[in-house]
Parts: C-alpha cells; sequence; structure tokens
C-alpha cells in the first residue's frame, strides 16, 4: 500500500515510442549465425535444418548480404529464416 503522502508518480511524459524506433517480430525472432573459416552454404544449411540442399533458402533469405552464394565471407553475419 502507497503512503498518502507521498504523490503518487506523473507518468504524463511517457511514451511508447515510435514505429521506427521499434524492431518488428520478424526483426526480433529471426536467428542469425556468424560466417566462419571452412563455411559453406551447404554445411550451414545442414547443420541447422538437417539438410544440405536447403541452401537456397539461406541465400534467397540473405541477398542483401550475399550476391554470390560460392563466395561467402568470414565475419558476414546471416539470417537463419525458419523453414
Amino acid at each position: 500500500m502507497t503512503n498518502p503522502k507521498e504523490p503518487l508518480p506523473d507518468f504524463s511524459d511517457v511514451s511508447s515510442g515510435s514505429s521506427s524506433e521499434a524492431l518488428s517480430r520478424e526483426e526480433v525472432a529471426i536467428p542469425t549465425y556468424t560466417i566462419v573459416k571452412g563455411d559453406t552454404l551447404s554445411k550451414i544449411a545442414k547443420h541447422h535444418y538437417g539438410d544440405a540442399g536447403k541452401w537456397k533458402a539461406l541465400f534467397e533469405a540473405n541477398r542483401d548480404v550475399i550476391k554470390n552464394p560460392d563466395l561467402i565471407q568470414i565475419g558476414w553475419v546471416i539470417k537463419l529464416p525458419p523453414l
């Protein structure tokens, strides 16, 4: 119970934030992976999806980063989309 002599907090200047600041559910929900030495999209797909043939899904989800699926670089961070 609050003390009746204490003023109540004033939340009138609190805002929920703008839509440009908030992350969408898709951005929050999609895990990422950082490319390491020896990786290929097929190896990553095999490890994360159990099927090396799913490399195409990785490529399609990461076209903003990967221009050629045969040329990926150590340190790139890619999305691991749900299948």
